[in-house]
């Protein structure tokens, strides 16, 4: 059987500062032979905007990142971020606003510097396009450092001199991620090496766990060399993870239902820094903290704009910047700037990288 084409949504629309997908698109993304097939199953979801059915973006993605079917098949979440221009401009010009209500001496003397015939002359010649120049600029800095720590992070775990994921299959073990990503696009990626009796969590600052030295002891355990940076007696740990007296093989589930095994089976600490995590647990084979935001998603789905990937996701930005050129004048005191579009339109694909069966 052939297998079905990836769908391409060629139509977005920005209503009320969201961004809407076409319900006929959606219901082909996700497999649905029927438009009204999807609508029983989600009336809450249709939004009519001009007469055309539509749904949010980021609810469908939320559909998308459950169906694997339909996730392997699209092989991206998408995520438009369109960010107004306006709400920038306005708070400089409002500032510039209150600088030609108030002249200061430098303003003065800068006017006359510069032959203009006053100081609003100035401001709007010199003072207005140059501060435009450095919101843009602000702006593209801002997108070219966007998901830093994220790209590290998938960085690290894919680099096989600082973590190779092949020695650690060969002794028995399997590694599994949880990406994250906002409705803005902000992505974090957690990495945890699991097995039987093992759900380790992986961090890419200088891992205690020295995952590269695995190895076999002559009786055939496996021996996670550990490195206490932080003692006053720095030395290597050997940690048997093959003595855990848990009786679980975590490489059989997925990492949000590894970590409510552990909620539930294990003696699980609520964490006081609630703006980080909730719950942790750490011995020498179990290792992880849930976030706030993981919890509530699963207690209140809809109260978090969080869509989770049990993968590694690739990100690739595109950016569509409209022109804004054209000066307007002060009006009553109060500047303005007319742009033709004042929209800033950023379009990303979130593409799957690596699951744990890869």
């Amino acid at each position: 059987m052939a297998k079905k084409k990836e769908i391409k949504f060629t139509t977005k629309i920005f209503y009320d500062n969201k961004v809407y997908l076409k319900l006929s698109d959606v219901t082909k993304a996700l497999n649905y032979h029927k438009q009204q097939e999807f609508i029983n199953d989600y009336p809450q979801l249709i939004k009519k905007i001009s007469g055309i059915q539509c749904i949010n973006e980021f609810d469908y993605n939320d559909l998308l990142s459950a169906n694997n079917e339909a996730l392997s098949r699209q092989g991206q979440i998408e995520i438009t971020k369109v960010e107004t221009l306006r709400s920038m401009v306005d708070s400089m010009i409002n500032i510039k606003s209150l600088e030609m209500a108030y002249t200061s001496n430098y303003i003065n003397m800068m006017a006359a510097k510069t032959g203009c015939k006053s100081p609003k002359e100035y401001i709007m010649v010199h003072e207005i396009p140059e501060e435009k120049k450095k919101i843009l600029h602000e702006l593209m800095r801002t997108n070219e450092n966007r998901n830093r720590s994220y790209r590290d992070k998938v960085q690290y775990v894919l680099d096989k001199e600082q973590f190779d994921i092949d020695i650690i299959r060969y002794h028995g073990l399997d590694v599994q991620f949880l990406t994250s990503i906002d409705g803005n696009g902000e992505m974090s990626l957690e990495a945890f090496v699991v097995g039987k009796g093992v759900f380790y969590n992986v961090t890419d600052y200088g891992d205690y766990a020295l995952w590269n030295a695995l190895h076999n002891n002559k009786e055939g355990d496996v021996i996670l060399p550990w490195y206490n940076y932080n003692s006053n007696n720095p030395k290597t740990l050997l940690i048997n993870l093959s003595k855990s007296n848990i009786n679980r093989d975590f490489s059989n589930f997925n990492v949000v239902e590894n970590m409510l095994w552990c909620i539930e089976n294990l003696d699980v600490k609520a964490l006081e820094d609630y703006g980080c995590s909730v719950f942790g647990y750490k011995d020498d084979t179990i290792d992880f903290c849930m976030s706030i935001e993981l919890l509530a998603k699963m207690i209140r789905p809809d109260t978090v704009n969080i869509v989770y990937v049990d993968k590694i996701i690739a990100v690739e930005t595109e950016l569509y910047m409209t022109e804004f050129d054209k000066e307007k004048v002060f009006e009553k005191g109060v500047a303005k700037i007319e742009t033709p579009i004042d929209l800033t339109v950023q379009y990303e694909q979130f593409n799957v990288l690596m699951g744990q069966a890869d």
